[in-house]
């Protein structure tokens, strides 16, 4: 399970125990994408929540240092801009929208291929300005399908 905290939250331990409990056992993952969520899930409180890691999809550098340091959980990086960084420095792996479209290529920027993480580019930068509509256009154009979102 992938959650993110509810935005302001001040009990991340007891609300990400609540989840735990729910999950009957699955692994949860606690989220942070704090334009969805603010202030997102601080890397100082990483430690004591009872999650089995952390996906990171703010993209941010110096946070994803941090974590790979300081927290002895699973991180999960969640930006296609990043992975270069973050499989060298011992992240566990990526959860990313763009490994639809790229999946080797991610695969090789994880593994620190610089040149692979350059041409991800691209992707990454018109999925991160335009979301899942973008990613809809990019997966019609390299497969024939529509870019239409269902619904059902």
């Amino acid at each position: 399970m992938l959650a993110w905290p509810p935005p302001g939250s001040e009990d991340l331990v007891g609300y990400f125990a609540t989840l735990v409990a729910a999950a009957a056992g699955l692994p949860v993952l606690a989220y942070h994408i704090p334009w969805i969520s603010s202030p997102g899930v601080p890397v100082s409180a990483l430690a004591d929540l009872p999650v089995a890691g952390l996906k990171d999809s703010s993209g941010d550098p110096d946070r994803l240092l941090a974590e790979v340091a300081h927290y002895p959980g699973c991180t999960y990086v969640g930006s296609s801009a990043l992975l270069a960084l973050a499989g060298p420095l011992g992240g566990t792996g990526a959860i990313l929208a763009v490994a639809n479209a790229e999946p080797e290529l991610c695969c090789a920027a994880f593994a620190g291929d610089a040149a692979a993480q350059h041409r991800l580019i691209d992707v990454h930068l018109a999925v991160r300005q335009g979301g899942v509509p973008a990613l809809k256009r990019i997966l019609a154009a390299q497969r024939g399908t529509p870019a239409l979102s269902r619904a059902g």
